[in-house]
């Protein structure tokens, strides 16, 4: 058995093994040794999701929300049982399709690539979410991606970004950055199995969000927090969430 890290990780490294098979996806270990790794969810259901969406609705008071790298769609449900009009896109042919969340209507999430123009019109959502979503994009993507994300987004953005330094696949130090089509340097295939590709401090990222009209509302991540019981943000509140709202 072989490892199943790619030099370049397009849509259909996103599968059934990546979702919900144990241990789905093999990559060979700083040991030397092949280990698995997967979210090994069946349904693509998460408790979290009802409440994290029940805080969209109380901090940003949207009607509507594009979730962008929406996965199983499973937001997109719970934020519709809130009482927000969301949809959402993934790049994953599996996530969209056969392993669709079920509360999730094929109508909400459609099947896109987030490098290239968004199927939306400018400032088409009132809220836009991005969880878990820019780690997985190739730094030479970011140029078309980030703007996109300003284009549909008509008042807030809210991202949850994993970050290096806060352990488990994001490891330690100033993190990586890895370039399509070039091998996985040695000892990094354990981080890169997630399909994190792009992985730096919240100061990178908060660069590249840098716009003459957004500006960051930390009074508004710490509203959201406030909210959000605290075993379900375990793992958010050690990686990154800034909310940005744009100016008048």
């Amino acid at each position: 058995m072989n490892s199943d890290i790619p030099e370049e990780f397009t849509g259909s490294y996103y599968d059934k093994d990546y979702f919900a098979t144990p241990e789905g996806k093999k990559y060979m270990g700083s040991d030397g040794l092949l280990h698995g790794w997967s979210y090994a969810n069946e349904t693509g259901d998460w408790d979290g999701a009802y409440h994290v969406a029940k805080a969209w609705k109380e901090v940003f008071d949207c009607k509507d929300l594009l979730d962008v790298g929406a996965g199983r769609g499973t937001f997109i449900a719970y934020a519709r049982h809130h009482g927000i009009d969301a949809l959402g896109f993934d790049y994953s042919p599996w996530a969209v399709d056969e392993g669709r969340f079920a509360k999730c209507d094929e109508k909400w999430l459609i099947r896109h690539d987030a490098a290239k123009k968004w199927p939306y019109g400018t400032d088409q959502f009132e809220l836009v979410t991005a969880l878990d979503f820019y780690e997985h994009i190739y730094e030479e993507d970011l140029p078309q991606v980030v703007p996109e994300m300003f284009r549909v987004a008509e008042k807030y953005i809210f991202l949850e970004i994993a970050v290096t330094g806060s352990g488990g696949l994001q490891g330690e130090g100033e993190g990586y950055v890895l370039k399509k089509g070039e091998p996985i340097p040695e000892g990094l295939e354990g981080m890169a199995v997630a399909g994190h590709v792009t992985v730096r401090n919240e100061d990178y990222w908060l660069n590249w969000f840098e716009h003459e009209d957004w500006v960051r509302r930390r009074d508004m991540e710490n509203h959201f927090i406030s909210l959000v019981p605290a075993p379900v943000l375990t793992n958010w509140v050690q990686n990154s969430i800034i909310v940005l709202e744009r100016l008048n």
